[in-house]
């Protein structure tokens, strides 16, 4: 009797603490990774934004100074413009068998883009005025700036990204006339758990920069160290050469075309900076084969860029990190 009473206590026990674990793990992924005094807003997901459409850019008539984020595959340009991507906020969309998602927030200026497996739409939380992402393969809600998990499965991991290149309309009227640019979405469902807030309308905050310095240019490295690179830094010269941990990278300007691109190279010595006559070219290594803007290669290559880079609000900037490096 003393053996059986002992046997199901055992068992009671080993069975307790395997629920404990659990308990442990689901209070765990429901935290918060972040300070909730600033979050704002509520779960309540912005319409699905998938199935994007595509016109030409003959078709498409936008004032030469809006802004628009551009996207470099190996035989084809996507051209998002930033007041197409209101509505949802995030564009599902896929190039052959990589699938990724278009976001951007109109209030930190922020254009990003993740790769994904299933479906990413914008939750209706805001972190530090940011949009939060929430993604139907595990229900993570993500930070889009901090690039990372901040409640759910995946909290404080990272998701990979791929890389935008901003700029103005006219600059891609100019020299991408064969780009394809995204059509307004119209979004196939409503918004759950709620309705449309004023949170735009009362969120947006002003610099008090003129609007070519209000935006800026940064690349992270994993600790979330920051170089930040304004326009202006790019009036006299067009190239820097940076190093984060063990990465190099060649970070091209220019202030005229409002355009800030960055490219991961070994060797910082195998490629010179072209004149800005060749523009959209900037970049030409040792063998003779030059690169553009985006990063593509007349012989068809690409080249790599930063794992986390993206333009946005000084002012976003300024809120989200604390270790920066600027030009002098």
């Amino acid at each position: 009797m003393r053996k059986l009473t002992l046997f199901f206590t055992i068992i009671l026990v080993v069975a307790c603490s395997k629920n404990n674990s659990n308990v442990e793990q689901i209070a765990e992924e429901n935290e918060w990774l972040v300070n909730e005094d600033n979050i704002s807003g509520s779960f309540s997901m912005y319409p699905l934004g998938d199935h994007p459409e595509y016109t030409t850019v003959a078709n498409t008539n936008l004032p030469d100074n809006e802004r628009v984020g551009i996207m470099a595959f190996e035989d084809e340009i996507r051209v998002y413009p930033y007041p197409h991507t209101f509505a949802t906020e995030i564009i599902n969309d896929s190039y052959q068998s990589q699938k990724y998602a278009f976001t951007y927030c109109p209030l930190t200026k922020s254009a990003i883009a993740f790769q994904r497996t299933k479906t990413l739409r914008a939750s209706g939380y805001l972190y530090k005025n940011n949009m939060v992402p929430w993604d139907e393969d595990t229900e993570t809600l993500w930070s889009q700036m901090l690039i990372r998990g901040i409640k759910g499965e995946r909290i404080n991991q990272r998701l990979n990204t791929l890389a935008i290149i901003e700029t103005r309309w006219k600059t891609v009227k100019e020299y991408f006339h064969e780009a394809k640019v995204l059509k307004t979405i119209v979004p196939s469902t409503t918004r759950i758990g709620g309705t449309l807030s004023n949170n735009t309308k009362n969120n947006l905050r002003n610099s008090n920069l003129p609007d070519d310095r209000e935006f800026v240019y940064g690349v992270l490295d994993e600790d979330d160290n920051v170089s930040i690179f304004q326009y202006e830094d790019f009036s006299n010269q067009n190239r820097y050469d940076i190093t984060l941990r063990q990465y190099n990278y060649i970070v091209y300007g220019n202030n005229t075309h409002n355009i800030i691109s960055a490219f991961e190279v070994a060797d910082f010595n195998r490629y010179q900076t072209l004149d800005e006559s060749e523009f959209p070219y900037v970049l030409q290594d040792i063998d003779g084969v030059k690169y553009n803007v985006l990063g593509q290669g007349i012989n068809g290559e690409i080249l790599d860029k930063p794992k986390y880079a993206y333009v946005a609000a000084w002012w976003a900037f300024n809120d989200f990190f604390t270790n920066f490096t600027f030009q002098e």
